[in-house]
């Protein structure tokens, strides 16, 4: 079985990316992603990384998420922001990681995305994600170190069990990005929102088409019909010129 991609935005620690190797491999994880990290693997990482030197040096540094997440069907990102901040719809490790075992048996792509030490993901990362995955704390001390939340992460899936129901394959990330950029300037065409309401309205089609994961097929037939949609509408406007 293919084990899930970590993906660290903007890490700003070197010890902490030795440290999330470190996490990493006790739990089977081999690929680790940085995007746009700032801060750069170095002797620190190596000493805080300590028997997973092969997951060091088998790193990739990619400059955007979109780079990071080719590829993949499946994203899960962690947050701790409350929902008031960011009002996906929550899960914790423990009951996505079966659905994510399942998917990975079948030979599917799954990103797990950590954000900066000190800031975490932005909501428009987070927007790229199937499941928000928030971790179980204490209410009075919600952080997390970085690696403390790849370990959670991976132990769950290391446990895991798939469930009985077979994951289907959806679009890979990329062309689920597509079909959000063509969705986005239709709505803004037909008048349906405005630049000032794009973002909310968009987040919430995020939520709906995350939730259904449309296959690659699917997505096609969608992303054709806005572009009949568009057809239509220039034409019938011509008509009236």
């Amino acid at each position: 079985m293919p084990g899930a991609r970590v993906v660290l935005v903007g890490v700003q620690e070197s010890g902490n990316i030795g440290m999330v190797a470190r996490a990493m491999k006790n739990f089977g994880l081999r690929e680790l992603v940085l995007t746009a990290p700032q801060a750069a693997i170095g002797p620190e990482s190596f000493k805080f990384a300590v028997g997973a030197r092969d997951v060091l040096e088998g790193a990739r540094t990619v400059a955007t998420l979109d780079e990071a997440l080719a590829g993949v069907h499946w994203v899960a990102a962690a947050t701790a922001r409350p929902r008031e901040e960011y009002p996906g719809e929550p899960t914790t490790p423990r009951e996505v990681a079966p659905f994510l075992r399942a998917a990975l048996e079948a030979g599917q792509g799954v990103a797990l995305v950590f954000g900066r030490e000190r800031s975490g993901l932005t909501n428009a990362e987070l927007d790229r994600a199937h499941f928000v995955v928030r971790i179980p704390t204490d209410p009075g001390f919600k952080s997390l170190n970085l690696a403390q939340a790849v370990l959670v992460l991976a132990y769950e899936l290391f446990l895991a069990r798939p469930g009985t129901t077979e994951a289907p394959t959806p679009a890979p990330a990329e062309q689920v990005e597509g079909f959000f950029r063509d969705l986005e300037g239709f709505l803004l065409e037909i008048g349906y929102t405005d630049e000032r309401r794009l973002p909310h309205v968009m987040r919430a089609f995020r939520r709906i088409f995350h939730r259904a994961a449309p296959t690659a097929g699917e997505l096609s037939m969608l992303r054709g019909l806005i572009r009949q949609s568009r057809w239509a509408i220039r034409r019938e406007a011509e008509r009236w010129r």
